[in-house]
Order: C-alpha cells, then sequence, then structure tokens
C-alpha cells in the first residue's frame, strides 16, 4: 500500500515537472521569437536600441536558444523517471551530469561573447556586466547539477546496499554462481561492478550468498553483462532437512 502510495506521488510530481517544462518550452520559443521577428524587421530595428543589441549578439543568442532546449529536454527525461518511480536511478546521474557540462558550455558562450564585444569595440560596462552575471549564473547551474547528480548516485548506491543487506541466522537455499559465470567469461569483479552499477562490496555480498533480495533491474544488468540467464547466475538447493 505504501508503495502504491509512492508511485502516486511520483507520478504526479512527474505530470507537474513535465508541466513546468512546457511552460518553460513555450516561453522560450515566445521569448526568442519576438527576439528574431525583431531582428529582422528593419523599421524596428532602426528605432529600438533592443533590436540593434539583439542582432548585434546575432549567433549567440541563438547558441544560447537551443542549450537552453537541451536542457529542458534532459529535465524531461529526469521528469521521465521520477513518474516511473526512478527517482534514484544511475540515468537521473547520468542526466543531471550532462545538465552540468551544458552549464559549462553556456558560460563559456558568455566569455567568447564578452570577449567578441572587446574585441568589436561594442563593450559597454552594461554589456559586460550581462555578460559576466550569466557566466556566474552558468557556472552556479552547472555546480547544482554535478551536485544533483552525487547526491541521486549515493542515494542510489544507498539504496542497493539496503537490497543486498545480509540476512542473518537463516540458512540461503539459493546458490549464486556468479564466480563462475565470471571465470567463464574472464571477467574481473570489479568490472561487472562497473557494468552494472553497483560497488565491488555490495557485488561481493551477493555473489557470496549473503544477499537479503536482489533487484530485478540488477539481475537483469547481471545477466546482460555475462551475457547469459538467471538460471546460469542462480540455482536452488533444496534443503536436506
Amino acid at each position: 500500500m505504501n508503495n502504491t502510495r509512492m508511485q502516486k506521488k511520483q507520478y504526479r510530481l512527474s505530470l507537474c515537472l513535465k508541466a513546468v517544462i512546457i511552460a518553460m518550452i513555450g516561453l522560450l520559443i515566445a521569448f526568442f521569437g519576438v527576439i528574431t521577428y525583431y531582428t529582422h524587421n528593419d523599421v524596428i530595428l532602426s528605432a529600438s536600441l533592443f533590436a540593434q543589441n539583439c542582432k548585434s549578439y546575432g549567433p549567440f543568442i541563438y547558441i544560447t536558444a537551443i542549450l537552453s532546449f537541451i536542457i529542458l529536454i534532459f529535465f524531461w527525461q529526469v521528469a521521465t523517471e521520477i513518474g516511473r518511480g526512478n527517482s534514484f536511478s544511475l540515468e537521473n546521474v547520468k542526466h543531471f551530469r550532462k545538465m552540468g557540462i551544458i552549464g559549462i558550455l553556456l558560460s563559456l558562450e558568455y566569455v567568447f561573447r564578452a570577449i567578441y564585444l572587446l574585441s568589436t569595440a561594442t563593450a559597454t560596462a552594461m554589456r559586460i556586466g550581462y555578460c559576466i552575471a550569466l557566466m556566474i549564473a552558468g557556472i552556479l547551474f552547472m555546480a547544482v547539477c554535478f551536485i544533483l547528480s552525487s547526491l541521486i548516485q549515493n542515494a542510489y548506491e544507498m539504496q542497493q546496499e539496503n537490497d543486498l543487506t545480509i540476512k542473518e541466522g537463516r540458512l540461503i537455499l539459493i546458490i549464486v554462481n556468479i564466480d563462475v559465470m565470471l571465470a567463464k567469461r574472464k571477467m574481473k569483479v570489479g568490472e561487472l561492478a562497473s557494468l552494472i552499477g553497483i560497488t565491488n562490496a555490495n557485488l561481493s555480498i551477493l555473489k557470496n550468498g549473503k544477499a537479503k533480495a536482489v533487484r530485478m533491474e540488477t539481475l537483469n544488468a547481471i545477466c546482460k553483462a555475462l551475457d547469459c540467464q538467471p538460471g546460469d547466475i542462480l540455482s536452488f538447493e533444496p534443503d536436506d532437512e
């Protein structure tokens, strides 16, 4: 029951996030549409300083637009993972890292924009200040994304540890043959742990038969990495008693 409620909450949160993303996409399209109209209308261009500034920035504005849309696409994927109940997933770790990289690109774009202004002798204190402010904003965005990525990865590893808690005082009748498959595939434990996205310690708990439970996601990843079937790594040994 609690899992069902949690899944419903995550699904509702996912829908809310996607609604915000759609609204932001609409605002971006409207904003850059207006800028494009201003910079291609000679009457407005001759009378508006704002339009002249937009035209002088030219490609930089459209680079910002493209990078902003890419960020929203990754954020949409994060919202989708949340809706599936995978808030703390390796996919979200990757999505936030990619958004952080785009934050770096946005900061570099404003560095180049400031250099461009200085090289064309069109720099003013206000324009340079604008570039510096947005460059700092890009750096902060990058930092937030990388911090969230690290937090999600830590939460994912903790979740894995909970799923692989040692079960004490009870006889385990399921035999884990991961060592056998590792030998057949000539693969090391560390390599397999890296491929399936869990720590070496957790993989050791699993392969030594001390795990309390195994997530289907983990079992699927092991079978994929070792190119085998679940029956190749798990077997049941009847209790003689």
